[in-house]
C-alpha cells in the first residue's frame, strides 16, 4: 500500500524547521565547538527537561492517540523555530520599546511585555500546525496536553543550552562545567518545572479542546488559554518578588514558588478534568 502524500501542513513544518535548525547551528557551533566539554554538560542536562514529561506521556498512554512522531515534531519545532523566531523577534520588540520609551526602561521591561507574546505566540503555531497535520488522530486535551509540553520542552532544552554556553564565554575560564552548572541550577533546579513546558502544555490543551469540540465557544477557549499563559509568563519574567523583598533565600524560593506554582497547578487540573471527562482510547500498533 502506498503512503500517504506529504500535506501542504507537513511541508510547511519540515522546511521551516529544517532552515531553524540551520539557523541555531550557525548560531551555536562555533562555542559548543570551541567549549566541547562544557557543551556537552549543558546538553546532557538540560536535554534532563524531557523526562519527567516522557514519563506522563507513558502514564497516560491510554487516554493518548497522537503517535511518537506527532511529539518528535513538536519537540523539533519547540527547539528549532521557536527559538529562532523568539530570538529574533524579541530582540525586534526590544528594540521598538527601547525608542519609544529609552534603553534603560526596555531593558527592565522588554522580558515582560515582549519575550512572553513572542514566544507563547510562536509555541501556540507550532501545536496548532501538528495537529494540523495528525487531524483525525487527536482524541481530546489530553493529546494537546502532551504535544504541548514536548513543544515546550524542546524551547527548554535549547534556550537552557544557550544560557550556559553563554555564560561559560563569559565565565572567560575555559572549557570548564562550573558556570554550566550554576546555570543549570538557577533555570533547571529553580525554574524548570513552572517553565515552557508548563506553559505551552495549557495552550496545547486549549488547541486540542478546540480541535475536538469545533464550536465558537472553543475557539475562545483556545484564544483564552493563549492569553492566560502569556500573562502567567509576563510575571514569571517579571521584577515581582525576585529579590524576595529583601528577606533572603527562603523568601526568594517562596517568591519563585509565588510566581512559578499556579501554572503548574492548571496543568495538574487539566489533567484530572480531562481524565475525568474523556474516556481512554485503545491504541493500536500504529499510534503507539
Amino acid at each position: 500500500m502506498r503512503p500517504d502524500p506529504a500535506s501542504p501542513a507537513q511541508w510547511t513544518a519540515v522546511l521551516l524547521i529544517g532552515a531553524a535548525a540551520i539557523l541555531l547551528l550557525y548560531n551555536t557551533l562555533p562555542v559548543a565547538l570551541a567549549y566541547p566539554r562544557a557543551g556537552t554538560t549543558a546538553l546532557a542536562l538540560f536535554s534532563l527537561f524531557a523526562v519527567p514529561f516522557w514519563i506522563m506521556r507513558r502514564r497516560l498512554a491510554d487516554w493518548l492517540t497522537l503517535p511518537v512522531g506527532a511529539l518528535a515534531l513538536g519537540l523539533a519545532w519547540g527547539a528549532t523555530v521557536s527559538v529562532m523566531t523568539s530570538l529574533f523577534g524579541s530582540r525586534a520588540l526590544h528594540g521598538l520599546l527601547a525608542t519609544v520609551w529609552g534603553p534603560a526602561w526596555a531593558e527592565r521591561w522588554a522580558p515582560v511585555l515582549a519575550a512572553p507574546v513572542v514566544e507563547e505566540v510562536v509555541k501556540a503555531a507550532g501545536v496548532v500546525l501538528v495537529i494540523a497535520i495528525a487531524w483525525g488522530r487527536v482524541h481530546g486535551v489530553l493529546d494537546g496536553i502532551v504535544l504541548g509540553a514536548f513543544c515546550g520542552v524542546g524551547f527548554q532544552i535549547v534556550e537552557g543550552y544557550a544560557f550556559a554556553m553563554s555564560s561559560t564565554v563569559l565565565n572567560r575560564a575555559g572549557d570548564v562545567v562550573e558556570p554550566v552548572i550554576a546555570v543549570f541550577i538557577v533555570r533547571g533546579v529553580l525554574a524548570g518545572l513552572w517553565s515552557h513546558a508548563i506553559f505551552t502544555a495549557i495552550v496545547g490543551a486549549g488547541v486540542a479542546y478546540a480541535a475536538t469540540r469545533r464550536t465558537r465557544r472553543s475557539v475562545w477557549v483556545a484564544a483564552g488559554s493563549l492569553a492566560a499563559v502569556i500573562v502567567l509568563h509576563a510575571v514569571w519574567n517579571s521584577p515581582l518578588l525576585r529579590d524576595g523583598l529583601g528577606l533572603g533565600a527562603l523568601a526568594v524560593l517562596a517568591g519563585v514558588m509565588v510566581k512559578g506554582l499556579p501554572a503548574v497547578l492548571i496543568v495538574w487540573w487539566l489533567v484530572r478534568w480531562a481524565k475525568r471527562e474523556e474516556s481512554p482510547v485503545m491504541r493500536s500498533l500504529e499510534t503507539a
